[in-house]
């Protein structure tokens, strides 16, 4: 009895199998309808470059290429420990605590623990925020990290260094849960280690070119933000690191992140079309 019904089965699914020709290739997949839009991944890749680039040139501090924060906090953390011992044996704890909210280290530190509060965050984000409005959330960090760049126009440096990197960090961590979600060849589209591999890896021609085009753009996206901050700065026309040359840099950062968040409003509206059109959930 048993014997009968598993070959019933098994000549029920041959019959639903399509027959092919000998010789004809196999009919090529259809992509699914609700596939996100290349545009708007390639313009987050592009945001990528361009918001590392900025915090790059003014803080030393990676927002999305968290691994390098990482390593750079690690390498900060015996010569802290050393500098706090000794101010702690001197003065008192308030005045350690101002010394490591001021320094590098608590920079770095403030980074990573917005790119981690955006990863926690991202996930458990109720189920009406779409990718356009997540997008929108982002590109609010976004707009206003550069407003707190740009609160003080006489600033030599940032004026806000925590809520800023902070900020910044948590809209990048954002982006990158949203692209993982959507599975798609341009992986987070802030972690590019894996994807260079991928790139080389065997696989077929559409991926591949996917993942090529958002290295293109990351990069791409890094020379804007080199143009933003050195462009029509005049060679050997003063110090690069004088009170006036930080001041310009830092407003162009502001300036940049700015930009960064229209970039990410353009991928909002992207999304907020495509889901309009029924292409994929608004």
């Amino acid at each position: 009895m048993q014997t009968s019904s598993r070959l019933l089965l098994c000549a029920s699914r041959a019959a639903r199998r399509p027959r092919l020709l000998p010789g004809v290739p196999p009919p090529t997949p259809v992509p699914s309808p609700d596939s996100p839009p290349n545009s708007a991944l390639l313009l987050f890749c592009l945001s990528t470059g361009l918001v590392d680039s900025l915090t790059f040139a003014v803080s030393g501090v990676w927002c999305a290429f968290v691994t390098g924060t990482t390593v750079q906090l690690g390498m900060d953390l015996p010569s802290l420990f050393t500098e706090l011992g000794i101010i702690k044996s001197s003065t008192s704890w308030p005045t350690a605590v101002t010394y490591f909210t001021n320094s590098s280290t608590a920079e770095r530190a403030a980074a990573l623990g917005g790119f981690v509060f955006g990863g926690f965050l991202g996930p458990r984000l109720p189920r009406w925020v779409s990718p356009a409005r997540s997008s929108a959330l982002q590109s609010a960090l976004l707009a206003g990290a550069g407003a707190l760049a740009l609160v003080d126009p006489t600033a030599i440096y940032m004026p806000h260094p925590i809520w800023t990197l902070g900020m910044i960090s948590t809209s990048m961590s954002l982006q990158a849960v949203l692209v993982q979600s959507l599975k798609t060849p341009y992986a987070t589209s802030v972690a590019w280690t894996s994807v260079w591999l991928s790139a080389v890896a065997p696989s077929g021609p559409t991926a591949r070119w996917k993942r090529m085009a958002g290295l293109a753009a990351l990069m791409g996206g890094a020379g804007i933000g080199a143009l933003v901050v050195h462009f029509g700065k005049e060679e050997g026309a003063g110090d690069e690191h004088s009170d006036e040359s930080r001041q310009v840099t830092l407003r162009r950062m502001g300036w940049g992140l700015v930009g960064a968040a229209a970039i990410k409003a353009a991928v909002g509206v992207i999304f907020w079309r495509r889901g309009r059109s029924g292409r994929i959930q608004l």
